[in-house]
């Protein structure tokens, strides 16, 4: 039902009265009905402040999250106590100031984080989210996206590949898991699934007959991701999704040096990749492989495993 503006109704009365003032019957039709509206619009404005939501109890009061173990805390948000504390002030200056409007609650960037890990993290809707929080799950809508909008702005802040400097510490890094000289950096794809167009299903449907894009990612030794490309659609492969990313793009425009400062740096990738100066697969299997093949690709696999590990991690945590 449409909400019923009282002011706007009665100045259209009065509009009809002036038009039809000489009309006897039709004042008096005018007037039952006016009186029968505004006392639907009444009636309908203290209907609205009936609504309860069980946040509504803790509006103003946030102090509950400190009594939270850490353990329980991670449990339900999918992070420490400090991590959320530290995302707050990553997104403040970064989070629109808002004004009072009536006596509606505004939503700060405290509430609008943590609504956000609650429903990123627990799988619920967003009117479960904004029955918890005293808010609509309109709004609760309106401030997930805001705050995953700001996050991907700060993408590039976060998502940094290493400097010449850095590449050196990250080869060691990899070199200690297995021995495998001058790597920068592992790659590989996972999917991620999606609601696809209905007009291109086909393109999105992947070997699991599911629809998804392909999130492509490289990581150092420690499980941080150094570049992201994501938006392939699930039914090309790794290969593809690589020519379509801007690590490729950057390499082929502007020579591997761009990226990879010494010719004996590379990435490691698995036999979908190709081989390349700057990207290194493992031998195919045939049934022929030599023993020096079959410990060089032992060897590039224990190295190469620690992205499929960060990509576990991520899709565990969301």
């Amino acid at each position: 039902m449409r909400k019923v503006d009282k002011n706007k109704l009665v100045v259209i009365a009065s509009i009809l009265l002036e038009e039809f003032e000489e009309d006897d019957d039709v004042l008096s039709v005018i007037g039952t009905r006016r009186n029968a509206t505004n006392s639907v619009a009444t009636s309908l404005i203290k209907e609205r402040r009936k609504h309860f939501r069980l946040g509504q109890l803790y509006k103003n009061d946030l102090n509950w999250i400190d009594r939270y173990l850490d353990s329980d805390f991670h449990r339900r948000f999918r992070m420490k106590k400090e991590t959320y504390r530290a995302l707050v002030e990553v997104i403040r200056p970064h989070y629109p100031v808002k004004e009072h409007r009536g006596d509606a609650q505004v939503v700060d960037v405290e509430r609008a984080v943590i609504m956000t890990l609650h429903y990123l993290g627990q799988e619920v809707s967003m009117d479960y989210v904004g029955d918890k929080y005293g808010f609509t799950g309109s709004t609760v809508h309106k401030e997930v996206h805001r705050i995953v909008a700001i996050l991907c702005s700060l993408k590039s802040t976060f998502i940094v590949w290493p400097t010449g400097d850095e590449c050196h510490i990250v080869q060691q890094q990899f070199h200690e898991r297995a021995g495998f000289p001058g790597v920068v950096g592992a790659i590989d794809g996972c999917h991620v699934e999606v609601l696809a167009p209905a007009a291109d299903q086909d393109s999105y449907t992947d070997r699991k007959s599911d629809h998804s894009i392909i999130l492509q990612g490289v990581c150092t030794a420690t499980k941080i991701f150094t570049n992201v490309s994501v938006g392939t659609p699930g039914s090309r492969n790794d290969c593809r999704a690589l020519a379509f990313s801007s690590l490729y793009r950057k390499v082929t425009t502007e020579g591997h040096r761009s990226l990879f400062y010494d010719d004996n740096y590379h990435l490691v990738g698995d036999k979908a990749y190709p081989n390349r100066s700057w990207l290194l697969a493992p031998f195919k299997n045939y049934g022929n492989l030599t023993r020096m093949q079959r410990r060089y690709n032992y060897k590039h696999s224990v190295t190469r495993v620690v992205i499929e590990h960060t990509f576990g991690l991520l899709k565990g945590r969301w």
